[in-house]
């Protein structure tokens, strides 16, 4: 086997953290550490099923508001042309506020206001023009205004002219790549109508090249914004795994609007908002690593004891600052396994260490032989303990092995060694009744 050993550590992530809370709450309530580590496990996936409901939801009802504005949007559109609407058309929620879904209800009322506006003039107007046509003794066109009113622009145009842009037309949108039901862009739908209504060739021809810039920028726009929504959803579900978001301030929940806004195709990714999601993201990676080294110690001690050592109490830093620690068996006599961990370099070495012997009292020889049995027998344990660690989201990569009696053993000074034999049992830390997770 070996003597001194080398390893990389790697706490990974979410089952370390499990494993830490489970031996808490374990050594809490006297319970076996894989039963605990279920419950934990059912508790911690119902929670991010739960925020993943909350964020679905709040998802659905921005989409849903967006997808109602737009249809207002085009109808608004199509009516414009017919009849000029008082003031304009209300303009679109622009930034921030796009996040907020009573914006978007304000902006659907203020559509639906301007289209009642429209409506009621065009039918005035159309009563005028339906009693012009009767008056004038011809039949009216009971089919509508709108008909008409194509009718009338048909009648400037040949009708062999009008079907060729219009196939034109038809062949130009069929590059837009469109979810089945999904309406055409307001913009676009404008510009193939203007298009097809064109007075002529050449105004028609210019109108088709900006349609095609059109569909162009709209396919580029939508494939960032595709990229954009998938790292938004990344964001808020590592916000909401971190629990950053729970109780947060005004900065953070203006932040999470956005975020969602953009996870569902309302807003672009603006730098701003990039910038600020980025900058929570490196608060939240610093603040879990922080959580995993102190997870770390708190799995290293008690699988340590689970294995029936006797160990130095860890320090919730050894693993984010570096530091030193000894654990022995009972019956081990002066000799223990130094653990000495190096944060920068994320690993630990272990090597068997001895307290001063009497020279008169003990020979070379003998030293050296109790030396190499003390080193062959954490050889033969450390496997075990390597297994422990890694069910419980310690991970340890061995990269150096050396063979037992290759080195000399340390002799480390008595003060720098723990006592263990002063310890009183009301002082020694439980020892959980399962090593590892079922």
């Amino acid at each position: 086997m070996s003597g001194p050993a080398t390893a990389v550590f790697t706490p990974e992530g979410i089952a370390i953290l499990l494993a830490a809370r489970a031996i808490e709450e374990a050594l809490q309530m006297g319970a076996e550490y894989a039963d605990t580590l279920e419950d934990v496990k059912r508790k911690e996936a119902g929670r991010k099923a739960q925020l993943r409901q909350e964020q679905a939801a709040s998802a659905a009802r921005l989409a849903g508001l967006k997808e109602r504005a737009e249809r207002l949007e085009a109808r608004c559109l199509r009516l414009s042309g017919l009849t000029r609407p008082d003031g304009g058309l209300p303009p679109a929620p622009a930034g921030a506020e796009a996040a907020d879904a009573a914006a978007w209800i304000a902006y659907a009322r203020r559509l639906e206001a301007a289209l009642s506006g429209m409506e009621a003039r065009l039918e005035s107007e159309n009563r005028a023009a339906l009693e012009a046509v009767a008056a004038a003794g011809e039949t009216p066109d009971l089919r509508g205004v709108l008909a008409l009113y194509l009718a009338q622009r048909r009648a400037e145009r040949g009708a062999a002219e009008q079907a060729a842009w219009r196939e034109t037309v038809e062949r130009t949108l069929a590059r837009l790549d469109l979810p089945p039901g999904e309406a055409l862009p307001v913009r676009i739908e404008a510009l193939a109508r203007a298009v097809i209504l064109a007075e002529t060739p050449a105004r028609a021809e210019l109108l088709g090249n900006e349609l095609r810039r059109e569909i162009h920028l709209h396919r580029r726009a939508a494939e960032q914004a595709k990229r954009d929504a998938a790292q938004a959803a990344d964001w808020l579900q590592a916000f909401a795994a971190a629990g950053s978001l729970a109780a947060a301030g005004a900065d953070e929940q203006a932040l999470s609007e956005r975020l969602q806004a953009v996870a569902a195709g309302l807003l672009p990714l603006d730098a701003a908002t990039r910038e600020a999601a980025l900058r929570r993201a490196e608060e939240i990676g610093r603040a879990a690593r922080e959580q995993e080294a102190k997870a770390a110690a708190v799995v290293l001690e008690q699988s340590l004891r689970d294995l029936g050592y006797r160990v130095e109490t860890v320090r919730e830093t050894l693993f984010a600052e570096g530091g030193m620690i000894h654990f022995q068996r009972p019956g081990w006599g002066g000799h223990f396994v130094r653990l000495r961990a190096n944060a920068k370099e994320k690993k630990v070495n272990f090597n068997v260490v001895r307290a001063p012997v009497d020279a008169e009292k003990s020979d070379a020889a003998a030293r050296k032989r109790q030396d190499f049995m003390a080193e062959e027998r954490w050889c033969a344990e450390f496997p075990k303990l390597l297994a422990t660690l890694a069910a419980r989201g310690l991970k340890l990569d061995v990269t150096r092995l050396l063979e037992a009696g290759e080195l000399p053993v340390q002799e480390v000074a008595a003060e720098r060694l723990p006592r263990f034999e002063s310890e009183t049992a009301p002082e020694r830390k439980k020892t959980l009744k399962t090593l590892s997770p079922r």
